[in-house]
């Protein structure tokens, strides 16, 4: 049995690169792929790489509407998500959502950040 056997697999930027080889792998060990990117030929291109069973899904995973369906998709073509592989999605952040310097330098006590945010 493999060890991912029925599991639910979602590979964010799992059209090229890192991502696609992860999302074979996740595949070759049992696993119901869902593998996600913002270019729908690239997406189309590495479907044919992966073989069948992997659903493709176009999503840019830093707009917050793009991950509510890509979950939506998935949840109701695969099933309950069991693995997550986060390669893709750094937002851009507007100069009053960036976090305070003293949250990004080390060393900071974390209580130190929650305080600073709110």
């Amino acid at each position: 049995m493999q060890r991912l056997e029925g599991k639910v697999a979602v590979v964010t930027g799992g059209n090229s690169s890192i991502g696609l080889a992860t999302a074979k792998r996740l595949q070759e060990e049992g696993a119901r792929v869902a593998s996600s990117g913002r270019s729908k030929t690239t997406l189309d291109e590495a479907g044919k790489t992966s073989g069948t069973g992997v659903l493709a899904v176009q999503a840019d995973v830093t707009e917050l509407a793009a991950v509510d369906k890509l979950y939506a998709d998935v949840s109701t073509k695969l099933g309950t998500i069991a693995v997550l592989f986060v390669n893709a999605g750094v937002p851009r952040l507007r100069r009053s959502q960036r976090l305070p310097r003293a949250c990004t330098a080390a060393p900071s006590p974390a209580s130190t950040c929650r305080s600073m945010k709110g």
